[in-house]
């Protein structure tokens, strides 16, 4: 049995880890800055910010006169803006104190603040301000800041690492980080480097040798991996939810903590999940058109925590959360409400619904204020009478409206708020095939509910915000409640596990899921959404594959979202699989024969362990397979002789 000691030996009843740093943000621009003191920055970093940016720093009083006047002879002869006569100190006091608006009266200003700045602060706290301080570019909506996060930015390194050539880079980047991007402009960007090492060889810092070597090297920009930053949408809906809890003063604040649900190895694994889903799925036939975009939202549904949210395949493309903000039809993925909530019903005693209940698979129609509507099944086939738990795992759309129409529309709709979907559900006879709209957040909080056997989940996202100090600033509590029976939400979760064995997601065996686990398909008219919401004891996931414009992308749940799910799960479980659901008290089991929904006999060609309600399961024979009164008679006898020569050896 594993342990955890001390280093003297002694037994732990626990060890406290400290938490996983996600990412960290400055400022209401989203800066994103590590600050290093001037003694980790090497002297040929210092001196190529110089020589690019203000090449006699070391000796003006914070106004370089000479510079200025040479800036205004450049622009005069231009007849245009080129050059600017600011040196690093008024850069810095521009950047801490005024606005980026050009005008005369700023300038001067700028001017004053710098002369301050050069009485109360040294030649080398100034630079090493600086160097914090100072903007290197653009990583999606984020803001890169100080030398050492661009220095991990272009070059995937620290600052202390740079090179020679790499710090001429970085220097040159200042002036204009969009036009000298190597991302964007590699050639511009080695003609600015070349032009910082040249001025570089002008003051002497370098010699002739290295500044020819330097220039002959490769740019060698590297960007850091896509996952570098990791949740980033995540981190943009905690800002969010905490936006109004703490203003913008405290949300920005250098030094406070926000100690979050997220699980890291769940979070690599749910964006990985994207990323290479995605890239899968888009080798498969499908209508040409925009790039495909995901979401994915994990939960723990022991205890309701947001345990991994991905918004989209490239956070650096677009910050749009589709996990949290966009909505979506479920389509199909909403059935399992509509069984919850005959289930429920029957939980307490006011109706008969079962797993092996026969609900009529033939077409139907409503009269609806627009005219008569008839639904038709997703794969175009008519079904006769067939169970409940077949309609489920075969997605019958003409058997689901029946059952939510025995039910009644509004039992289903209150079964459903009751669970989590907080989204209007409008009392329409296609609200049961999901014909409104939710978000993946939403979803997957709602499936917890049958997860956890009828708990039901607030989205708990953050434990706390607190001082560096370890002040606490805002706590948060899990909130959750009661709010389906334990017995029809295990019901519910037992009859979509058929759905990976048998049903629309049977695809999910050769994907690697070969454990237990529950799930329904979702796919919207003319394939504008695919979904997969499925659960283990340990997670629910949900993911959400589709066009931002909602265009046909050519995939059910199945072909779409499952292998992003299915991805991310196998990632969960890559030796065992997850524990097997509990069983509530008050569910009993039965072997019947899974077309008739009765029990099974001996001549039934398949057998299923179907679960119940106590006292519900059915006492007659299957009148499709009767037993032959021969075949029954030998069965009988053999038992016999197997009873007579067990007793033998008792």
């Amino acid at each position: 049995m594993a342990s955890i000691v001390s280093r003297a030996g002694n037994p732990l009843p626990a060890v406290r880890l400290e938490p996983e740093e996600i990412t960290r943000i400055l400022g209401p621009k989203r800066e994103s800055r590590r600050l290093v003191p001037l003694s980790s920055i090497p002297r040929h970093v210092q001196d190529a910010v110089i020589a690019a940016e203000d090449q006699r720093f070391r000796s003006h009083i914070g106004v370089d006169f000479l510079g200025i006047g040479r800036a205004m002879v450049a622009n005069l002869k231009k007849r245009r803006f080129v050059q600017g006569g600011s040196t690093i100190t008024q850069q810095l006091a521009k950047n801490f104190f005024l606005s980026p608006k050009k005008t005369l009266a700023r300038k001067l200003r700028e001017a004053e603040l710098a002369v301050v700045l050069e009485l109360r602060f040294s030649k080398a706290e100034i630079l090493e301000m600086y160097l914090n301080k100072i903007y290197f570019g653009q990583d999606g909506s984020m803001g890169i800041y100080g030398i050492e996060e661009a220095a991990g930015f272009y070059f995937s390194k620290r600052a202390e690492e740079l090179s020679l050539e790499e710090s001429a880079l970085l220097a040159g980047i200042i002036s204009s980080p969009n036009r000298f991007s190597p991302f964007r402009d590699p050639k511009a960007a080695k003609g600015r480097r070349n032009g910082v090492l040249s001025r570089m060889h002008r003051l002497g810092t370098i010699g002739e040798n290295e500044r020819r070597l330097a220039s002959a090297a490769p740019l060698g920009a590297r960007p850091r991996p896509a996952n570098h930053r990791l949740a980033a949408y995540f981190v943009d809906y905690i800002q969010r939810v905490t936006a109004d809890d703490l203003g913008d003063e405290k949300l920005y604040s250098a030094g406070y903590r926000f100690h979050t649900t997220l699980d890291p190895v769940q979070q690599a694994a749910a964006e990985d999940a994207v990323v290479q889903g995605l890239a899968e799925v888009e080798k498969t036939p499908r209508r040409p058109g925009e790039p495909l975009q995901a979401a994915l939202v994990a939960v723990d549904p022991a205890n309701g925590e947001l345990t991994a949210m991905v918004g989209g395949r490239n956070y650096g493309a677009t910050q749009f959360n589709r996990a949290a903000n966009a909505r979506r039809q479920p389509g199909s993925a909403f059935k399992p409400f509509v069984l919850l909530a005959a289930l429920s019903e029957a939980a307490a005693g006011r109706g008969q619904t079962t797993l092996s209940t026969i609900v009529s698979g033939a077409p139907v129609s409503f009269k609806t204020p627009q005219g008569l509507w008839t639904p038709e099944n997703f794969d175009g086939k008519s079904y006769g009478d067939i169970t409940v738990r077949t309609a489920i795992e075969n997605s019958v759309n003409t058997s689901t409206v029946r059952l939510a129409r025995d039910v009644g529309l509004e039992k289903v709709a209150e079964t459903a708020r009751a669970a989590g979907i907080a989204s209007r559900l409008p009392p329409l006879p296609s609200m049961p095939l999901g014909s409104f709209e939710v978000t993946p957040l939403e979803l997957a909080y709602a499936y917890a509910t049958i997860a956890s056997r009828g708990v039901r989940f607030e989205p708990f996202p953050l434990f706390s915000v607190t001082t560096d100090d370890g002040e606490i600033l805002l706590e948060k509590a899990v909130q959750w409640k009661r709010a389906i029976d334990p017995r029809a939400a295990y019901l519910a979760g037992y009859a979509m596990e058929g759905t990976l064995e048998r049903g629309t997601a049977r695809a999910a065996g050769a994907m690697g899921i070969r454990f237990p686990a529950s799930g329904k398909t979702g796919t919207t008219d003319d394939n504008r959404d695919s979904w997969f919401v499925g659960f283990t004891p340990d997670v629910v996931c949900a993911v959400w594959v589709g066009h931002d414009s909602g265009a046909d992308t050519g995939l059910t749940g199945a072909r779409g979202a499952l292998r992003i799910w299915s991805r991310f799960l196998r990632s969960l479980y890559p030796e065992a699989g997850p524990v097997a659901l509990v069983v509530p008290d008050g569910v009993e089991f039965a072997e019947i024969d899974p077309v008739s929904g009765l029990l099974a006999t001996s001549d039934c060609p398949q057998r299923l362990r179907e679960a119940y309600l106590a006292g519900t399961a059915p006492k007659e024979a299957c009148p499709l397979h009767p037993v032959h009164p021969v075949a029954d008679t030998l069965r009988k006898g053999f038992q016999g002789i197997g009873d007579y020569i067990r007793n033998l050896f008792k």
